[in-house]
């Protein structure tokens, strides 16, 4: 029995957005990103979801696009990363970045993906932060 249900949500919804990650779980559900207005990110509820509920880990991550694609990440990694960024220059251009990753338990591996295409991608290796709100580390780890 897990608590505080209703700050993930577990099927799609009228909240849930064309592109969305779909992070699986070692109790065989799946937390699909939603939007609703004036929450935080799904992210972020997810975090505070796992944290009430320390029997439960975060086995696999993967983006699926509005197109159906979808972008995996290796399954039952020490932890997984989700992050955005953004670059602009004044009046002239902005980029958006995706960064989906994943912790082996010594570095967070990230791949950005340049939006709307995904295309453009950069790898990018960071340390271990615990307290990187864009990391969730599973239990034990």
């Amino acid at each position: 029995m897990t608590v505080n249900d209703e700050l993930v949500a577990f099927s799609v919804t009228k909240d849930t957005p064309g592109s969305r990650f779909l992070a699986s779980l070692s109790d065989g559900r799946t937390v699909i990103q939603d939007s609703p207005k004036g929450s935080r990110h799904a992210w972020a509820r997810l975090a505070s979801w796992l944290k009430a509920n320390p029997e439960i880990s975060i086995t696999g991550l993967r983006f699926q696009r509005s197109n159906g694609v979808i972008i995996d990440t290796p399954p039952n990694q020490s932890g997984y990363f989700l992050g955005y960024k953004q670059f602009a220059v004044w009046g002239v251009s902005q980029t958006n970045l995706l960064g989906l990753g994943y912790c082996d338990g010594d570095k967070v591996n990230v791949v950005w993906y340049q939006q709307p295409n995904f295309d453009k991608t950069v790898s990018e290796e960071r340390p271990v932060d615990r307290n990187d709100f864009f990391l969730i580390m599973n239990p034990n780890d």
